[in-house]
């Protein structure tokens, strides 16, 4: 199935917030220990709403943006009901209404960045949609997989 757009409701993560970069490769061994450390204290976050780890990416707002050149500031996460107090060393974030295009990613892992190469500058441009400088997308471990993301999106009037 491809790309559609979907509305989320606000919704709310207990996690991490972390600077990174998806091309150095030492960063991408933090988000995995990151990820390692939320499991391990998963029993104790209240309210959660399921067992999925969040991933939020968040952008810099500049025209000709580079994800493998530029830094980005991640959230890694489990969405929670209410904005309870979590563990002392996790902070509540708040991710706002709105309009996503949301697509599923089926594969290998090391392909999912042709998958967002494809929204980003094809897809995007084509239905006249520009993207609010940060999209989700479901954590999963598994080297063969899908993956569920979405792109905070507007339409382009």
């Amino acid at each position: 199935m491809g790309p559609k757009i979907i509305k989320k409701k606000s919704f709310q993560l207990i996690g991490y917030r972390l600077p990174t970069n998806l091309y150095d490769e030492q960063e991408r061994e933090v988000i995995q220990q990151t990820v390692s450390r939320l499991k391990s204290i998963s029993e104790s976050i209240p309210n959660k709403v399921g067992q999925d780890v969040l991933v939020v990416h968040i952008y810099p707002m500049m025209e000709q943006f580079n994800p493998f050149k530029s830094k980005e500031s991640l959230i890694i996460g489990y969405e929670v009901e209410s904005m309870n107090n979590g563990p002392d060393d996790t902070g509540l974030y708040t991710i706002e209404e709105n309009m996503y295009v949301n697509c599923k990613h089926t594969g290998s892992k090391s392909d999912l960045y042709k998958t967002y190469d494809f929204l980003y500058n094809k897809w995007l441009q084509e239905n006249r949609l520009f993207p609010l400088g940060y999209d989700l997308e479901v954590w999963n471990d598994k080297s063969e997989s899908n993956v569920d993301i979405c792109i905070a999106i507007n339409k382009i009037s």
